[in-house]
């Protein structure tokens, strides 16, 4: 099945191609597997054949080099695409975000300030945090169950979101991302220790930063103190830096990686191919090299677990490239919280701007401490 009968055909004649993951498995001498197979550990790279992986890696790949104008809906709905192999429907995808859009034009058009810089962004604050008739009386709110998608990768999809007016940190700025870039307005996703959140540029020119977990505004200087975001770190531009579109799309191959992590349970030739492929373009992205370094990682293990301490050229590679990424890691200033750290500094933020935790998030917490 290949993806591209649903893009126009006056648009697939302008794509120029990227080597094919095909052509790459081939050239690599990757070993394929059917997806009902068990992979038996082997030191040859080996992954499952799955054509909807594939042909998303292909499409977000040609995104990445620019040879597919960007589009981060669209990227959005090829990880989805690709874990649902296949069984969802982009033009119905597309039309969810076109109502929701539409009504935000409503709004702008309604309250008379569409000369502002920031209109998009007004609408999209109150479509996100305050119940009326913009989002049928349903303001969106922070999913605090499995809030890395590690049970449920789809509690992290942006159609999750769409269906039930809550996500996690990551999923909730991508949408307000893909609707601001519907709307023509400005907006950038952001980082900060295992999480994700929104800045634009307000009326006087300096930058908002939008907190949709807790449907507030935050200061640079919270995300620094509770979350431990080194100097370094920001220097870099590994957190609290506004994403360019590149990044964006680099962010969606780093989840088509997950999503067949998580699909496969399994760490194989695919999640490294995802990550190299972002890191031949943005060699310091930091989600690319902690995807390299978990997937080497269980490489290493799984040799170990299954032929020994043997010495050979295959883990002594393996080790080097790993020690290679977690040093770049290191000198870019990269930090990570512990599930249970993240869940203290949310109940922080909450408590920050004077909301009540609900009743599932105080269960979420009391099981997670």
């Amino acid at each position: 099945m290949v993806i591209y009968t649903q893009i126009a055909e006056a648009q697939q004649s302008s794509i120029v191609m990227s080597m094919p993951i095909r052509e790459q498995i081939i050239k690599d001498n990757v070993k394929t597997y059917e997806s009902t197979d068990v992979i038996p550990f082997d030191t040859v790279p080996q992954m499952y054949y799955d054509d909807y992986f594939y042909d998303a890696y292909d499409e977000l790949s040609n995104m990445l080099e620019g040879n597919i104008q960007y589009n981060l809906k669209r990227a959005e709905f090829l990880v989805e695409w690709a874990y649902f192999s296949g069984n969802v429907d982009y033009k119905a995808f597309c039309d969810s975000i076109s109502l929701a859009v539409n009504v935000m034009n409503r709004f702008i058009r309604l309250m008379d300030i569409q000369h502002y810089k920031t209109a998009a962004n007004a609408a999209l604050f109150n479509y996100f945090t305050k119940p009326g008739w913009m989002n049928g009386n349903k303001a969106f709110s922070y999913d605090v169950e499995d809030c890395g998608g590690e049970k449920d990768i789809t509690k992290l999809f942006v159609s999750k979101v769409i269906k039930t007016h809550s996500g996690q940190c990551s999923s909730l700025p991508i949408y307000y991302k893909i609707l601001c870039n519907e709307l023509g307005g400005k907006a950038y996703l952001a980082t900060a220790p295992r999480h994700m959140y929104i800045k634009h540029i307000g009326e006087d020119g300096r930058w908002v930063n939008v907190e949709l977990t807790t449907g507030s505004f935050a200061r640079d200087e919270w995300y620094i103190q509770s979350m431990g975001v080194s100097t370094e770190a920001i220097k870099n531009g590994v957190f609290l830096t506004a994403m360019s579109d590149n990044e964006e799309v680099a962010y969606m191959i780093y989840m088509l990686g997950i999503a067949y992590q998580r699909k496969y349970r399994d760490n194989d030739y695919f999640a490294l191919l995802c990550a190299n492929r972002i890191l031949d373009t943005l060699p310091h992205n930091y989600l690319a090299l902690h995807l390299l370094i978990e997937t080497l990682h269980q490489c290493g293990y799984d040799y170990v677990h299954t032929i020994g301490e043997v010495p050979s050229h295959y883990i002594i590679n393996n080790n080097q490239k790993y020690q290679s990424a977690i040093a770049i890691l290191e000198s870019i200033g990269y930090t990570e919280l512990t599930e249970k750290e993240y869940i203290k500094k949310v109940e922080k933020g909450y408590n920050y701007i004077g909301k009540n935790t609900s009743s599932s998030w105080d269960e979420f917490k009391s099981r997670n401490r």
